[in-house]
C-alpha cells in the first residue's frame, strides 16, 4: 500500500507554548509539517462555553480536520493515549452524567465541498502516557508538553482528573486495565 505522512500541530497560540521544535524535528525526516496557529483560548474566554477543555478540544479537532481535507488526506491519526482516553471517560461520567470516550476509530463526514470524508484513528489508545514518555525519552524526540493552553495558566479539570487517576492508581494498580475494559465498547465504531 502506498501512503504519503504530512504532519500538523496546532498552535493555540498561548503564551508560553513553543512548538517550534516538533516543525524541524519533523521537516529534517522529509515530512511536510503544517503549523495551524489559532487563538483557540481566547475564543474559548470571549465565548465562554461550560466546558474550556471540551471547547478547546473540539476546535483543535476542527482545525486538523479542515487541513486534512484541504490536504486531501482521508486518514487523520491523532496521538491521545490511554491516560487520555481515561481521563476523558471520568471527565465526562463526573460532569456531564455519560458514560463517554474518545473513539478510537471514527469516520468525519465530508462537507459538501469535498469528495470524501475522514477516517479518524487513534493508535496509542492501549499505550500508557509513561510508557510513550519512556520510548521518547529514549529516542530523543522533542516533546510538546502540553497541548492545553488553558493548563498553560492554570490546572484545571484535566489537570485534577488526571492527579485523582494516579492517586487512585497507588490503590488499584489494575485501575488503567479496569477502564480500558469499561471503556472499550465506548471506543467502538457504531454502524
Amino acid at each position: 500500500v502506498r501512503f504519503e505522512i504530512e504532519t500538523a500541530t496546532v498552535d493555540p497560540q498561548a503564551e508560553s507554548y513553543d512548538p517550534s521544535g516538533l516543525g524541524g524535528y519533523v521537516r529534517a525526516l522529509g515530512v511536510r509539517h503544517h503549523l495551524l496557529s489559532h487563538d483557540v483560548y481566547g475564543a474559548a474566554l470571549r465565548t465562554r462555553p461550560t466546558s474550556i477543555c471540551a471547547y478547546c478540544s473540539r476546535m483543535r479537532r476542527g482545525l486538523l480536520y479542515r487541513c486534512a481535507l484541504r490536504r486531501g488526506c482521508n486518514v487523520l491519526v491523532l496521538a491521545h493515549h490511554l491516560d487520555d482516553l481515561a481521563e476523558s471517560f471520568v471527565m465526562s461520567a463526573f460532569n456531564n452524567g455519560a458514560l463517554r470516550t474518545m473513539k478510537a476509530n471514527y469516520a468525519v463526514a465530508p462537507p459538501s465541498a469535498a469528495r470524501t470524508g475522514l477516517r479518524v484513528i487513534r493508535p496509542l489508545v492501549y499505550t500508557r502516557e509513561a510508557d510513550l514518555r519512556a520510548f521518547q525519552r529514549e529516542s530523543s524526540l522533542p516533546v510538546i508538553e502540553d497541548n492545553c493552553p488553558a493548563c498553560f495558566e492554570a490546572p484545571l479539570e484535566r489537570a485534577r482528573v488526571k492527579r485523582l487517576l494516579a492517586q487512585q492508581e497507588v490503590e488499584v494498580p489494575t485501575l488503567f486495565p479496569n477502564l480500558l475494559r469499561a471503556m472499550e465498547p465506548l471506543m467502538r465504531i457504531r454502524n
